[in-house]
């Protein structure tokens, strides 16, 4: 490279011969050389100290962003990582017409990138767009390793020449590390608010959600279903535990996929699983238990060449939108599904307060018959 020719040319012709007897333009030199170095050194120190310092991985793609824009004064920056980093984004402290030439040597690389993302001053800490100040642009790639991807730096030449192989490879390892640690901090905090065996949310997060929902001043109506698996036990010593895992996994499978994405399905322990409905109705929320009940029923595993069907009884509870102790909403969904347990199993009850919303008629589907209407609701006083 150009840029790294011109730094050991500079360096040979500084370290040779008594300082006392170089002329005026080899002490320029030398003088361009070693602030080039310091300056160097002092942006590798900082770059390595400020992406390291969060363990976001948005956070990090952001400081990584404005500390090479801070050393580089690049026109364009495309940040190339995998999606749980953000994916394809792109940085520009210029306005749209002012980095126009930069866009489409991007584009050529990566089809597709949208002229639109072009916003990148607002993430610089730059308080609006700059004027054009450099004409040519010279790709610096930054190869991350570990499958983190690449950025692709378009500068003006000034800038490019303090693109030392060297520099670049350090900025590229600092990068990694602190993106590699912001993964694995992000897989470690999801395995401590994930059930292991299912995938599914555990029960320290659904208390945690109702205990923020229990501090609110007006909080909105919600429900919760406690879904229990009907004479799991026999799956367990009959097949063994391993039929048994993969019972609980392929139901939570369908609770999740049977369930809209704002609402928090968890693994409540053993057996038992729980769904908590957000902005729900009574009425809608034992609508909701009576699907998943017949879902649930309707998945067929074979053991040993047998088959075997499961059902469930599910326990609803609802928040009537008033202020609900959290222990009790809890407590009360457990008895309505201890209800449904006492009234034969494989059918949805739910817990009647004063002011509670009636299960409105409904007329059965052909060829099924509520478990709701069939055997009744089960209200426990």
């Amino acid at each position: 490279m150009f840029m790294e020719t011109a730094c050991s040319s500079d360096y040979e012709m500084c370290k040779n011969g008594n300082p006392l007897l170089w002329p005026p333009e080899t002490q320029q030199y030398k003088t361009r050389f070693l602030h080039r170095e310091l300056a160097g050194l002092g942006f590798l120190a900082l770059f390595a100290r400020e992406v390291g310092a969060t363990l976001n991985p948005q956070d990090v793609v952001l400081s990584a962003a404005k500390h090479l824009y801070n050393y580089f004064h690049y026109n364009f920056a495309v940040f190339s990582l995998p999606a749980d980093f953000g994916g394809l984004t792109a940085f520009s402290p210029l306005d749209a017409a002012g980095c126009r030439s930069s866009f489409l040597m991007a584009a050529e690389s990566f089809p597709e990138l949208k002229y639109r993302r072009i916003n990148g001053y607002r993430f610089l800490d730059l308080s609006a767009p700059l004027e054009v100040k450099v004409a040519g642009d010279y790709p610096i790639v930054l190869e991350l390793a570990e499958n983190c991807g690449t950025i692709t730096l378009y500068c003006g030449e000034e800038a490019a020449e303090r693109a030392r192989q060297d520099l670049l490879t350090a900025v590229a390892e600092s990068l990694t590390t602190a993106l590699r640690n912001a993964r694995e901090h992000d897989r470690v905090k999801e395995l401590s608010v994930r059930d292991t065996l299912t995938g599914l949310y555990n029960r320290r997060v659904l208390e945690e959600i109702l205990s923020i929902e229990e501090k609110k001043r007006i909080p909105a109506p919600f429900a919760i279903l406690i879904i229990d698996l009907d004479d799991f036990k026999v799956i367990n010593d009959t097949f063994g535990h391993p039929a048994g895992d993969r019972v609980l996994s392929v139901l939570g499978k369908v609770l999740l996929e049977n369930s809209r994405k704002e609402n928090i399905v968890a693994r409540y322990g053993g057996e038992e699983f729980a769904v908590l409905l957000t902005n729900t109705g009574l009425s809608v929320a034992l609508q909701v238990a009576e699907r998943l009940r017949i879902k649930l029923s309707e998945q067929d595993f074979a053991f040993s060449g047998r088959k075997v069907n499961l059902t469930a009884s599910i326990g609803v509870a609802h928040n009537e939108g008033n202020r609900a102790v959290m222990e009790s909403l809890l407590a009360r969904a457990d008895q309505a599904l201890y209800q449904a347990k006492r009234n034969g199993k494989n059918r949805v009850c739910f817990h009647e307060t004063a002011h509670v919303e009636k299960l409105p008629d409904k007329r059965s589907r052909p060829g099924k018959r509520s478990a709701v209407l069939q055997f009744g609701v089960a209200t426990v006083a």
